[in-house]
């Protein structure tokens, strides 16, 4: 097979594979920021030009060929940037709607002038430079936000930022290196590996697992639910708690206040961020509208071998998503854990809910 055969089989592959890894993102978060990358993902594996109109036999008119293959990188660029701000910022503030008005007006000011003739005259890299530039600077964004706010750091997951990273600093450099004989053969391969690079790490960020405790320690009591009103309660009844058992905790403070043994895990409830944060011990900031995404995690968690699931964030949860939906949450994390053998603490302030709520988790949760 030839090396332009095996080039274009590796970015074929690897261009549809990103797409499908940020469509499941989408689907599991149901976020606006994953969707708006879906489709600019979308659009970098269609490539019509190279995928459906040259296998149909279609050739693009010469008088606008290099406007229709701006297009594509403007386009991809304005929704990789709109939904690196949706992630970061979970909402486009007005200094953001101003930045990308900005933008569109820009691309529509060189579009146009790209059609009069003095954009014949100018050089090469200075017509397909703004394409390029916008297309290389938002792979390199969203990959700098995926690196510091998603991805968990010193693992695969890692090759996912970093192809994206790699290969806009190749688009950067494009159209210096277009007219350079020999360099553009190269340049297309580099673009495959890149986005095999980064495609690996997007399955392993996708799909990957919870990871297992190393050492089974199981030092609580063999009781499957535990109701308190007071963290120091806890600590109290179970002063070695989190460095003498696998425990799953979902909390509202801050990560770094508690006692842990390093196969713990922290799910930290929080709008600021998201993503890993640490990795030892392992701390996720999760935003507090995604408790059907939490209730998974944690159920992998226990498949995985972690016995006790520690909650404080019952009251935040509610607060953000109302009594109902969080109630649903804790019967589902209950329903989990016993099915595992593990053990339920749950930490709730039971004076500052109404007297029916109160009734019904004292219900569910046997107080202690």
């Amino acid at each position: 097979m030839e090396t332009a055969s095996i080039i274009g089989i590796l970015n074929f592959i690897s261009r549809w594979i990103l797409f499908l890894v940020v469509t499941y993102r989408f689907i599991k978060t149901r976020e606006k920021g994953w969707a708006l990358l879906m489709f600019a993902f979308f659009i970098n594996a269609l490539d019509i030009e190279s995928y459906i109109l040259d296998p149909l036999g279609i050739q693009i008119k010469e008088e606008v060929y290099e406007i229709a293959g701006m297009i594509p990188n403007f386009l991809i660029s304005l929704l990789i940037m709109w939904g690196v701000i949706h992630l970061k910022n979970k909402r486009a503030e007005i200094r953001h709607v101003i930045g990308m008005g900005v933008y569109v007006s820009l691309v529509y000011l060189w579009l146009f002038f790209a059609a009069t003739p003095f954009f014949d005259g100018l050089p090469f890299a200075i017509r397909v430079l703004p394409s390029s530039l916008a297309f290389g600077v938002s792979l390199m964004y969203l990959g700098i936000m995926l690196r510091r706010y998603i991805v968990r750091k010193k693992t695969i997951e890692e090759l996912f930022p970093w192809g994206l990273i790699l290969l806009g600093a190749l688009n950067l450099m494009y159209p210096l290196i277009r007219e350079m004989a020999g360099f553009v053969n190269v340049a297309f391969l580099l673009a495959g590996v890149f986005r095999v690079i980064s495609a690996i790490g997007a399955v392993k960020f996708a799909f990957y697992p919870i990871m297992p405790p190393q050492r089974k320690r199981e030092k609580i009591l063999p009781k499957e639910i535990y109701l308190f009103t007071d963290s120091k309660e806890v600590e109290y009844m179970f002063p070695t708690l989190f460095l003498e058992n696998n425990v799953i905790i979902i909390t509202r403070k801050d990560p770094r206040t508690f006692q842990l043994g390093n196969d713990s895990i922290i799910y930290w409830i929080t709008r600021v961020r998201e993503g890993n944060i640490e990795d030892d011990p392992r701390i996720f900031a999760i935003s507090p509208t995604k408790i059907d995404i939490l209730v998974d995690l944690v159920a992998k968690g226990l498949k995985q071998g972690y016995n006790v699931v520690y909650v404080d964030a019952f009251e935040y949860l509610m607060l953000e998503n109302g009594f109902k939906a969080a109630f649903k949450f804790l019967l589902s994390l209950k329903d989990h854990v016993i099915s595992k053998n593990g053990t339920l603490i749950l930490v709730v302030k039971l004076d500052a809910l109404e007297e029916k709520e109160r009734k019904l988790i004292e219900r569910e949760f046997s107080k202690f």
